[in-house]
């Protein structure tokens, strides 16, 4: 019986350490359950970009489009596309089809809208569309996960009229002014 005792007692002593051991240890199942809930909101954060498409449209003498090129930029910098990235795509694209071709316009689509917004947004129909009126850094703001792949710079190119006829005219300079002296009469 005092062995019984004793043995009650040591399990009540052990169960007591446990259950504050229990105590001590942090409960994280939360996390976990707060984890699997988050995963189907996860594509409505907004993201920095890391990679935009590049479209290059070209038009021809008669304003025809002629050719669409589909192509992408890895970002040397996050949300920014640098000068030299820009001035790169352009040359690089400047000639189609053993063509010339001058830069028409450039477009950025930055779809840069809050989660909150997007029920406005598919009603109203934000344009997000903007000319860049310098060949300089374009800034990109962040996009929901779910939009990264509709951001993109349009370049417009227009087909450069080049003359068959490259001669070079003189011109000839002549001196026709003369002053005549006035009389003075007296």
């Amino acid at each position: 019986m005092e062995y019984e005792q004793q043995d009650n007692e040591q399990n009540e002593q052990q169960d007591e350490e446990q259950n504050e051991h229990q105590d001590n240890i942090l409960d994280t199942n939360w996390i976990t359950e707060f984890e699997l809930n988050d995963k189907d909101y996860i594509k409505f954060y907004n993201e920095d970009v890391y990679d935009i498409k590049i479209c290059s449209i070209y038009v021809d003498r008669e304003n025809n489009i002629e050719n669409i090129k589909e192509e992408s930029l890895l970002l040397k910098q996050q949300n920014i596309i640098s000068r030299e990235e820009i001035i790169h795509v352009i040359k690089k694209n400047s000639f189609k089809d053993k063509k010339r071709y001058t830069i028409l316009s450039l477009l950025k689509y930055n779809v840069d809208i809050e989660a909150p917004n997007i029920k406005h947004y598919l009603k109203n129909n934000k344009d997000f569309l903007v000319p860049v009126k310098n060949i300089d850094t374009i800034p990109l703001k962040k996009t929901i996960s779910m939009f990264q792949n509709l951001n993109t710079i349009f370049i417009v190119f227009y087909e450069k009229i080049t003359s068959t006829n490259n001669q070079t005219k003189k011109v000839y300079i002549t001196n026709h002014t003369k002053t005549k002296k006035k009389q003075l009469k007296v």
